[in-house]
């Protein structure tokens, strides 16, 4: 590729008069100019747009961390961060962990070489361990859907809320037998979920870390995942046969139990109803339609971004005191 001291010595021109003609600055005479821009044509010279970034302390590449591609979640976030990002001129940097604490720690210590100019987190496990690390090279960040504590995220939803929402209009249907699908434990998103489900049933006295301890409970573990979903189902109508309603953590989840019941021929609500989590595409197409409870996925991406940016051009403050809430709703199909 041609450089600029090549494009000097194709036209015996300085470097610095060059510079003043690729970047419109200070004064160059016609015939100069048009001398530099068909050397530059001639040896079909391309600015290195990193360099030039760099120069400037600026990329125009922010850094998104999600957790796993694979979850029709996750698009849905990156969608609404990569269209505001494009909006303002800049380019998003999609890296995924795979759930693994040992990623999440190897991607952003790699982003805290400044390759980018600010970073998305999205469902940290570790979030206060990432901030720090971030806010030691000034990096700004924002964090959507929560690490470990509460004051952590940036953008968020009512998890809790939303799960207590989805219970209820189960009891309204009149179940009362209701089986749980749980996601990963220690993530605080997927603790209030389970959380939720247990005061639903009026089990408040039971601690989260000692479920494992409790077999009789109609609680399975299917981490967010299809294929655990289907197990997870397997091993709870095999416990719990009088279970009439399963509620899931997330719609993945949901999906796999809808499967498992289908290939058992088990009819979906008529025997056994089924209510996720998310409102991902896929929930309104399967058969039957899945009720979940809505999140805003595109608009929490949107929202992170401009945030992000406003953070980066010093808009906002670096942290804020505050999350911004995202409302659930609960999407009625018929599926329960």
């Amino acid at each position: 590729m041609a450089t600029i001291r090549d494009i000097a010595k194709e036209t015996g021109l300085g470097v610095g008069t060059i510079s003043r003609v690729l970047n419109n600055t200070g004064y160059v005479s016609q015939e100069t100019r048009d001398k530099v821009l068909d050397a530059i044509k001639k040896l079909q010279y391309a600015p290195n747009g990193v360099a030039r970034a760099l120069a400037k302390k600026r990329t125009m590449i922010i850094g998104v961390v999600v957790h796993d591609l694979t979850n029709p979640f996750v698009p849905g976030i990156a969608s609404g961060i990569s269209d505001e990002a494009r909006r303002q001129g800049y380019t998003m940097m999609l890296l995924d962990t795979l759930w693994q604490m040992e990623h999440e720690l190897n991607t952003v210590e790699m982003l805290r070489q400044q390759l980018v100019d600010g970073v998305i987190l999205l469902s940290p496990a570790n979030a206060n361990v990432l901030k720090r690390k971030l806010s030691e090279v000034g990096l700004p960040l924002v964090v959507i859907d929560h690490g470990e504590a509460i004051g952590t995220s940036d953008i968020t939803v009512d998890h809790y809320g939303g799960a207590m929402e989805a219970l209820q209009w189960a009891f309204e249907c009149g179940h009362r037998r209701i089986g749980f699908l749980a996601g990963p434990p220690g993530l605080r998103f997927s603790d209030l979920r389970l959380r939720a489900y247990l005061d639903a049933m009026n089990w408040q006295h039971i601690e989260i870390d000692t479920i494992d301890r409790h077999p009789q409970l109609p609680i399975a573990q299917a981490d967010f995942r299809f294929d655990k979903g289907i197990s997870a189902t397997e091993a709870l109508l095999q416990r719990h046969p009088e279970l009439t309603c399963i509620f899931a953590a997330n719609d993945l989840s949901a999906l796999g139990a809808l499967h498992y019941l289908a290939e058992h021929k088990i009819a979906v609500p008529e025997e056994v109803a089924v209510i996720g989590f998310d409102d991902i595409p896929t929930a309104s197409l399967v058969h039957p339609p899945l009720t979940t409870i809505h999140q805003p996925i595109y608009e929490m991406g949107s929202a992170s971004a401009r945030l992000l940016l406003e953070r980066i051009q010093g808009v906002k403050p670096l942290e804020q005191p505050e999350p911004q809430i995202f409302e659930l709703t609960l999407i009625k199909r018929k599926s329960c």
